[in-house]
């Protein structure tokens, strides 16, 4: 190609890109880019592939590689990255990995699910672990959720560090910023099916005791009080001191039991909800009395 030649040759670079922008898009762009790139010549495209894109080419090649231009030269990629919507993420984000992993994990997180392996991937190596908490929140993909929680110890039978510190940044931070019920109830449900319930119990603190929307959420509570009869007992009695929203008379059998035997907790609780204060039906108040 004619390009190709001069760049070849060492020609002026003004007079590549009057030719260049003379034969506009009468040139294909995934072609033009092979050359210039594997010339190291890529950031010569530019004026050209900005005109393309005035046009309105949403070519999938002129995006990538102006993208490519734009993280090169620190031009305010995460913008470009986050709301471009014609760019290739599995081309963009191996592209970013060794200059900036946050921009990769953005440019994979455009993908919408189709790179979510890269995301992971990235996120482990690059210790971006909140980033990644945040993600898989706001995804509500339990099938996703599976892939980063399931238990898998190491080889000296030490459960995965990384796993942990991902664990750590969604009770810490993640979840308890989120405002959206789907999202709290499908991150309840993925510690519920990856069987955490120590983990389990960390998180609905965070989200019922420390004021958060969701505090006052009766099936949270039950959640809560069930987890800790299941998990650490030692905790049931503060819970029910605490919480006042919760279904007294069924968690009040669980707790006599047989197979739970928990009388101090059921007796404690057939005494806070036989008052008035916290259960308004007499017969009710009756009945727990």
């Amino acid at each position: 190609m004619v390009v190709g030649k001069l760049f070849d040759l060492g020609a002026n670079e003004d007079f590549i890109k009057r030719i260049l922008m003379a034969v506009g898009t009468a040139c294909p762009v995934d072609e033009m880019v092979e050359i210039a790139e594997t010339r190291n010549r890529l950031r010569l495209l530019q004026p050209w592939l900005e005109a393309r894109v005035a046009t309105g080419s949403t070519e999938p090649g002129t995006h990538n590689a102006l993208g490519k231009i734009y993280i090169t030269l620190n031009r305010d990629p995460k913008a470009f990255l986050t709301n471009n919507m014609f760019y290739e993420p599995k081309v963009l984000g191996p592209y970013c990995e060794s200059l900036d992993p946050s921009l990769a994990f953005v440019a994979y997180k455009k993908g919408a699910g189709d790179c979510d392996d890269e995301l992971i991937a990235i996120s482990h190596t690059h210790g971006l672990y909140r980033d990644l908490a945040r993600y898989l929140v706001e995804r509500q993909d339990l099938e996703l959720w599976a892939k980063v929680l399931n238990k898998e110890d190491t080889e000296d039978g030490k459960e995965d560090p990384q796993r942990r510190q991902l664990i750590d940044q969604i009770v810490e931070w993640a979840l308890p910023e989120s405002n959206s019920a789907d999202e709290v109830s499908c991150t309840v449900k993925a510690f519920m099916a990856a069987d955490l319930p120590g983990e389990l119990i960390v998180l609905l603190e965070r989200i019922i005791l420390q004021g958060t929307d969701f505090s006052d959420n009766k099936n949270l509570q039950n959640l809560l009080i069930l987890t800790a009869i299941r998990a650490d007992t030692s905790k049931v009695a503060s819970y029910i001191d605490q919480l006042d929203n919760f279904d007294a008379k069924d968690i009040a059998l669980i707790c006599v039991s047989e197979s739970h035997m928990l009388y101090e907790e059921g007796f404690s609780i057939y005494v806070k909800f036989s008052k008035p204060e916290f259960t308004q039906d007499a017969d009710e108040q009756t009945e727990l009395q």
